[in-house]
């Protein structure tokens, strides 16, 4: 299973062990997630694999 690289603290993150929060917009959705080790916030995973 690919890990993530947090971009703050840098440890492997598993794609389940990610920390997740999507908000309704007018828009539409906004997706932002967590590093569960050091609690940094990021928007985008596709540059960080």
């Amino acid at each position: 299973m690919p890990k993530l690289d947090c971009p703050d603290c840098d440890r492997g993150i598993a794609m389940h062990e990610l920390e997740t929060r999507t908000i309704a917009q007018t828009t539409g959705f906004e997706t932002s997630y967590r590093c569960p080790f050091c609690r940094t916030d990021f928007e985008e995973v596709k540059q960080l694999m």
